[in-house]
């Protein structure tokens, strides 16, 4: 009887089976972790804001009045204009500069005038889970 060499049908389809399933759990791991690197990212920027905010109330004696400031009028309104921030940072989801329009990684600032206190609040890439709030309780 003669010996064939090779593989055969069923062996070669049940190989790329376990590729295919091993390939759908690395790729949604890969996406997983790209968001949580955004979302450090976007945590890293809102300490920056936060000490930008402090550093103009170490100058000015006040915070930034408002309620549901964007991270770009927050920027250009009140800490650039200071000197508290160079520039405007970038949103890690779009890779542009903050935008009213942003729902993936925004960060809004509110004061409220009757305690004297601010909060920064980043959101996830959905908009509306929180990701981090900073405040100076």
């Amino acid at each position: 009887m003669k010996k064939k060499n090779g593989f055969t049908l069923i062996e070669i389809l049940v190989v790329l089976g376990i590729i295919g399933i091993m390939a759908v759990f690395l790729v949604s791991n890969i996406l997983g972790a790209q968001d949580r690197a955004k979302e450090t990212a976007v945590k890293a920027v809102m300490h920056n804001l936060q000490l930008a905010v402090e550093a103009y109330n170490m100058e000015n004696n006040a915070y930034p009045i408002g309620k549901n400031i964007s991270a770009k009028n927050l920027c250009e309104n009140y800490l650039m204009v200071g000197g508290y921030l160079a520039q405007l940072p970038k949103n890690p989801f779009t890779g542009k500069e903050f935008a009213e329009s942003d729902i993936a990684g925004k960060i809004v600032y509110d004061y409220n005038d009757l305690d004297g206190k601010y909060k920064l609040t980043g959101y996830k890439r959905n908009g509306t889970a929180k990701l981090l709030e900073l405040s100076n309780m």
